[in-house]
């Protein structure tokens, strides 16, 4: 499925009625690659903690393209799921990333 790339500053979008939270991009800045200015989400990035009452807790982009890699870590896009089920939104909509 191609989807819009997940860049910086996109969010989690939650799960479940958890909040959405920012998730830190750390795998496409170390592969020094970037789209649209800013370095993408990749697998293992972390999604900070969000919260649904008294519950907290925090992922890592779990799911991705497993065919457009950054420093060997798929791409994270538009609908992908962290480790904890969290949506993930993809607003680079000029850079669409397949399966």
């Amino acid at each position: 499925m191609t989807m819009p790339a997940s860049i910086t500053g996109d969010l989690s979008l939650g799960h479940a009625g958890f909040t959405p939270s920012p998730i830190t991009a750390v795998g496409g800045l170390i592969a020094r690659v970037l789209v649209m200015s800013v370095p993408p989400h990749v697998v293992g990035d972390v999604i900070a903690p969000h919260v649904l009452g008294q519950a907290v807790h925090g992922g890592t982009v779990g799911k991705a393209s497993t065919t457009v890699l950054a420093g060997n870590k798929g791409v994270a896009r538009l609908m992908d799921k962290g480790d904890c089920q969290a949506l993930i939104l993809g607003t680079a909509a000029n850079v669409i990333v397949g399966g």
